[in-house]
Parts: C-alpha cells; sequence; structure tokens
C-alpha cells in the first residue's frame, strides 16, 4: 500500500498518515423516559470515581451456545479507561449461561465492546452470537454494558458516549441524530473533565449543545470542531422524550497527543 497521502484530511487520518487518529462512536437507546438518559443500550454508562475501579464480567444468564467452545460468541473484547485515565482493553471468554471468568485489569470507564471470536462463520442468516450479552462488575452489582440481540444480534455495542484517554486531546467534528417518527425528542451533547479528580471542588457537567424538539434525522458538522476535550473527560450524548421513542447517534472523534 502506498504511503502518499492525499488532499484527503479524514483519509490521511484513516490511513495513519496523519497526527490525528479517527475513532468512529455510535449508539442507540430504544426506549427514552422523559429523564436524560445516556444513548445507549439499556440508557447505560457507568462513571464511577477512580475509588471505584472494579474488575468486570460477562453476566450470566445469556445462552447456551455463546460459550468458549460454542456456535456462538466464543470471546468478547471490551475496551475503556482503569483508574490512571490509560486506555486498556482485553478479551473476555464467553461461558454460556453461567458468569465469565473475572477481567485482568480494572476499569472506571467502559466504551467499546465487541465479539472477537465466534463459533459460526457469519452470512446474512447465520449470526455470531446467540442471545444479548452483558457486561458487569464482578461483584454483580452493576450492569456496565450490553450487546444487543433485538431483531438480529450485533456483536457490537452501542454507546454514544466516550472517555478521552490521559495522553490524547479529542475533537468532535460531526454528528448524525435518527429520531423515531413523529416523537419529539430532546439531546444533549455534554462533557465531564477531571474523570479523575478524588475530592471536591469538582469540574461540573456541561452541556455543550442542546438539541430541542427533533422529531426528524439531523446532521450537524460545525465549521469548527467541538472541543478541545482533554484526556480525563468524558464526552457524549443523553436525551430524554415522551412515548418511549427510540434514537440513535453517529459521531465522529479525532485524537490527538496531547
Amino acid at each position: 500500500m502506498s504511503n502518499i497521502g492525499t488532499t484527503d484530511p479524514g483519509m490521511n487520518a484513516a490511513r495513519g498518515l496523519s497526527e490525528y487518529t479517527v475513532v468512529h462512536k455510535f449508539g442507540r437507546n430504544l426506549s427514552l423516559t422523559t429523564s436524560f438518559l445516556p444513548v445507549a443500550i439499556g440508557g447505560l454508562y457507568p462513571t464511577p470515581q477512580v475509588a471505584g475501579a472494579t474488575t468486570v464480567r460477562i453476566k450470566a444468564g445469556g445462552d447456551a451456545n455463546d460459550t468458549a467452545a460454542g456456535t456462538g460468541a466464543q470471546k468478547v473484547l471490551i475496551q475503556g479507561l482503569d483508574e490512571t485515565g490509560a486506555e486498556v482493553s482485553e478479551e473476555l471468554v464467553t461461558a454460556g449461561a453461567s458468569a465469565s471468568a473475572a477481567s485482568e485489569n480494572t476499569y472506571i470507564r467502559l466504551y467499546r465492546a465487541y465479539v472477537s471470536e465466534s463459533g459460526t462463520y457469519a452470512s446474512v442468516s447465520a449470526n455470531s452470537h446467540a442471545a444479548d450479552i452483558t457486561i458487569e462488575d464482578t461483584g454483580g452489582t452493576a450492569d456496565w454494558l450490553t450487546i444487543d440481540s433485538t431483531a438480529v444480534p450485533l456483536a457490537q455495542s452501542e454507546i454514544a458516549m466516550y472517555s478521552v484517554p490521559i495522553d490524547k486531546v479529542a475533537y468532535v467534528r460531526g454528528l448524525d441524530i435518527t429520531i423515531e417518527t413523529n416523537k419529539p425528542v430532546d439531546v444533549l451533547l455534554i462533557q465531564r473533565r477531571g474523570i479523575l479528580e478524588t475530592a471536591a471542588p469538582y469540574e461540573a457537567k456541561r452541556v455543550i449543545g442542546y438539541y430541542t424538539g427533533l422529531e426528524s434525522n439531523e446532521s450537524i458538522y460545525p465549521s469548527s470542531p467541538y472541543g478541545p476535550f482533554v484526556g480525563g473527560t468524558d464526552i457524549g450524548f443523553m436525551a430524554k422524550g415522551a412515548s418511549t421513542p427510540s434514537v440513535s447517534i453517529n459521531f465522529e472523534i479525532w485524537l490527538v497527543d496531547a
């Protein structure tokens, strides 16, 4: 492959020919309420402080085929931040209807998970996992994310939230919002700096974009990107709406070394 750059900065970033790397994030909430919730399956995005860093595992209660030698998901890769704000990732081995072994790393954020090994060669009719796969803390007290199987197993978490690794600076360059027809939704773009803070005074959770009464698809590409968001910052989307509407949001993050 040629290492010659183009005049398209996005293509250069995708090919590793730029100081920036690009992270594509997307999430859905299938049943909003009249209170703001994270745009993620189940409205989940736990944000414990450093002292609450925990190992995680695949929750019990899944399908017997999602196991290490099964026809469904055999391993799940998880990605997030540890208590130092560093990005960490690892694979968890599935255990069918039982809980998996605990992760090796401890986490204060989980912003992505996907099926990394499957017992089935996937096709338009054959899927890579059999049922919902939920990640929880090892104590079994709180769910952290769910890989959905509604309508069709998707093999990928859907979380419109991101936490910037401590050694990076992030910019949000554009977003696309899709709303269930005829069900108005309010959407917030929020940031919360200082996620490693351990005592008051704390940084505030601030609204940096408020999109109210959306009733159809909306694409927002500002002339200059949102940011900078320094390392150790939560950024992402929350939404609310009456009549339990669904919403999906795709957004693009550009990262540069701090």
